[in-house]
């Protein structure tokens, strides 16, 4: 009986920790994309020919539905699958970042922000509905303490990398693009198959 329990908490521990891990590194990309053109302000600025207020329209669009579409999306999460949300996305990140990189267009670059925003409005919500609803409680608060950690303090290092990053690169926008690749799959890898 002693080994049956055991080996239950065990698997139980294991799928905790590849809960959080996957939801940790959705939140850390999260915390990314929110940094990543501002190291590049002025790269971009030159490639497009305006002005930094300019530039700044795209994290506003950003932003902007990424408030405005947070709240729906924590209902609409809710009522259907959070993992699958989630990886959602991320890959709606990766989209907006490859559509960026691909077309050379500053209005492309503004839109393209704003899908990054859409993608963006389910982490919160999707990472705390799962973490609520899967992570045993006597681990829970250890499990809200690295997906804090993974967003906060991993993004400025994310920052600065990337600002080294664009001091030798004039158009970094596909790289940005496919580091999320490995984010998702991560994702897709690291959630139990029934988490919901």
């Amino acid at each position: 009986m002693t080994e049956a329990t055991n080996l239950t908490f065990s698997t139980r521990r294991t799928d905790d920790i590849r809960l959080v891990a996957g939801v940790s590194t959705a939140h850390f990309v999260s915390h990314f994309y929110m940094l990543v053109l501002p190291p590049l302000f002025a790269f971009v600025r030159a490639d497009y020919a305006v002005s930094y207020t300019e530039i700044g329209l795209a994290l506003t669009m950003f932003n902007a539905v990424s408030a405005v579409a947070q709240t729906p999306a924590g209902f609409l999460i809710d009522r259907i699958n959070a993992r699958l949300t989630l990886i959602a996305g991320l890959l709606l990140g990766a989209i907006g970042f490859a559509v960026a990189a691909v077309v050379d267009s500053y209005w492309v670059l503004i839109l393209a922000f704003g899908l990054i925003g859409l993608g963006n409005t389910v982490y919160h919500p999707a990472d705390y509905a799962l973490l609520s609803r899967h992570v045993a409680p006597e681990r829970m608060s250890k499990a809200y303490s690295t997906h804090t950690f993974s967003g906060s303090g991993n993004a400025r290092r994310a920052s600065e990398s990337r600002a080294a990053t664009a001091a030798t690169e004039r158009r970094p926008w596909i790289e940005r693009s496919s580091s999320c690749r490995p984010s998702a799959s991560t994702a897709r890898r690291c959630f139990s198959p029934n988490a919901s």
